[in-house]
């Protein structure tokens, strides 16, 4: 992984942090829209339903569940995943805009807030299954390795430091 650093040990965008920061700021914005649309205009959900059930169609069951499912959230807990996606958009964007660790916990705290609000506030249907919560696990991963290119080389850093403090002590 050498080929992302430069001679000044600066911080990097690599092609994996701007991969998964892009996808990351798409998929939250989508969701921020979707769940907005449920919260503040749940009317459209049972127009959907009666527009999708009426239209013929094999697996009408399935689709009256999963609008049942939609229906069944209060627009309060729409509101909560709404903040914790813009939590993980607000992550992705200062880690791919400004190179800083502090996006990665942002997003990080936002993702355990979403699992939380999604598994034990609203639950159901709605609980996250194992392979969502191990994408999610992996993503963390993910973005855990480009920590390293946000923060620069933390060796040149200690080394910079300690020459400036003999430097003061000479002088």
């Amino acid at each position: 992984m050498e080929f992302f650093k430069n001679q000044d040990n600066k911080p990097q965008r690599t092609f994996v942090l701007w991969f998964l920061a892009i996808c990351t700021m798409i998929n939250a914005g989508m969701n921020v829209v979707s769940f907005s649309l449920y919260a503040f205009f749940p009317g459209l959900i049972r127009q959907s339903m009666d527009f999708i059930l009426n239209m013929p169609m094999r697996n009408g069951d399935e689709y009256r569940e999963i609008f049942e499912i939609f229906l069944s959230v209060t627009p309060q807990q729409y509101l909560l995943l709404i903040l914790a996606e813009i939590a993980s958009f607000a992550g992705a964007l200062i880690m791919i805009w400004k190179l800083k660790p502090l996006g990665f916990h942002i997003y990080t705290i936002a993702q355990i807030f979403e699992f939380c609000i999604l598994n034990f506030l609203i639950g159901g249907k709605m609980a996250m299954n194992l392979s969502a919560v191990v994408m999610t696990v992996l993503i963390i991963i993910l973005f855990a390795t480009q920590l390293r290119y946000m923060q620069g080389d933390k060796d040149a850093d200690t080394n910079g430091l300690i020459d400036n403090e003999q430097n003061d002590n000479n002088e």
